[in-house]
């Protein structure tokens, strides 16, 4: 781990910052909508669904053009909007505004989100070598999810002095992280015009087969997972009544339990290139934890769940990056996970609405709700079981064509 490039360390620090600052608004904005401006469940889950297609739109265009321009101005100019508009919100609520401009403002920060992302994905790309690509975004994944441990607990405090505080931590943490990250990160990626996409380049990624079928599996992930989100904020705040600093609680044992088992997790998968089945196996303690929802009474059974999903959460999340930047081009990393982004957020949106309307739906029978997602989680498991032979074919062809292009050039 020492030899991978600092920069790396410096794009997961402030990915600790940003998360510390950023998560609360996420966990409670749900509760904003449903309990001061009295929006309902399904109002609420479009609202956020929108939120996840207007993301993955911008991430999209945004994978293009970080491979076209380079990776810096997505890290240090875009996100400058995002503090001032996270400062909004918190005059927004503070003041009680209309809702409407609450949304609007949260569609904003989605924007200027969904821009920077897919240059912080591929910027560890850039400084990492393929061997060392999962050490690096297993870096940036510990990180970030210390800084998921902290903010959950820091929303619950400055909840109690009012949820508007939330959103000026946030903002306050935008700015160090651009501070940060402008005196420390140098370009990772510099184009030459040969290598400039074209429509014909972007037409090629529909047309890898592995890659369309990756995608697909995500789709159905992405619905499934999403119940992980809002649908277990309001079912435990709403439906078993637990107190916010509960909610807190739940939250932050998933950031604090990434960062202790992740190592662990990532030295099993290191000794096996496999990450696509490692991804099935991760699914299959997502089936236990909804499965634990079922039976849920008190906090103790959402702390179990919680606990047994983020294992199963330490296999799935650094893999996705690494599969899909080991299997596209070099200059179309970003565009790979731009069009990934895009269409796994139609499963994310459909996951926010129809997963928030199944819930109220169940709202009597809520066990029967969890068993259906468990099921889900299951059969997104076997798929990617599998496809995973797919995968290490093609692996192993590339290794094949990159030794001969080696001899060849000697």
């Amino acid at each position: 781990m020492d030899k991978i490039d600092k920069r790396v360390w410096y794009l997961g620090f402030t990915r600790l910052i940003r998360a510390s600052g950023r998560v609360s608004t996420f966990i409670f904005l749900p509760l904003i909508f449903v309990f001061i401006y009295h929006i309902s469940f399904l109002v609420t889950g479009l609202v956020l669904g929108i939120a996840i297609l207007i993301m993955s739109v911008v991430q999209y265009y945004s994978g293009i053009l970080t491979d076209r321009i380079g990776r810096r101005i997505f890290l240090i100019l875009i996100p400058v909007p995002a503090g001032l508009l996270y400062i909004a919100m918190y005059f927004t609520v503070l003041y009680r505004m209309p809702a409407l401009l609450l949304i609007l403002l949260f569609y904003f920060t989605i924007i200027i989100n969904a821009l920077q992302y897919p240059a912080i994905q591929a910027s560890i790309a850039d400084v990492t070598s393929l061997g060392q690509r999962l050490s690096g975004y297993t870096v940036i994944r510990v990180l970030a999810n210390a800084g998921a441990a902290i903010g959950p607990i820091l929303g619950a405090i400055l909840s109690v002095y009012g949820f508007q505080y939330i959103f000026l931590l946030a903002g306050i943490s935008t700015f160090i992280e651009i501070i940060i990250l402008y005196f420390n990160v140098r370009e990772t990626y510099f184009p030459s015009k040969s290598q400039y996409l074209t429509k014909l380049d972007i037409k090629l990624a529909y047309k890898d087969r592995f890659f369309i079928i990756f995608t697909v599996i995500g789709i159905i992930m992405a619905f499934v997972l999403r119940q992980s989100g809002a649908s277990l904020t309001l079912y435990a705040f709403d439906f078993e009544r637990l107190p916010i600093l509960y909610l807190a609680y739940i939250y932050s044992l998933n950031g604090i339990l990434v960062v202790t088992l992740q190592y662990p997790v990532f030295k099993i998968m290191n000794k096996s290139s496999n990450p696509v089945l490692f991804r099935s196996i991760g699914m299959v303690f997502y089936f236990s934890g909804f499965i634990v929802l079922m039976f849920s009474k008190d906090i103790t059974y959402f702390l179990i769940s919680m606990g047994i999903m983020t294992i199963g959460e330490d296999f799935v999340a650094p893999t996705t990056q690494t599969i899909i930047t080991s299997i596209a081009p070099q200059n179309m990393k970003g565009t790979y996970m731009g069009i990934y982004n895009l269409f796994i957020s139609f499963g994310s949106f459909s996951g926010a609405v129809i997963g928030l309307y199944l819930l109220s739906y169940y709202e009597n029978r809520t066990a029967l709700f969890w068993f259906i997602i468990a099921m889900g989680s299951l059969m997104v498991g076997m798929l990617y079981f599998i496809i995973n032979g797919s995968f290490l074919r093609r692996m192993n062809a590339d290794a094949h064509i990159k030794i001969h292009e080696r001899t060849a050039a000697k």
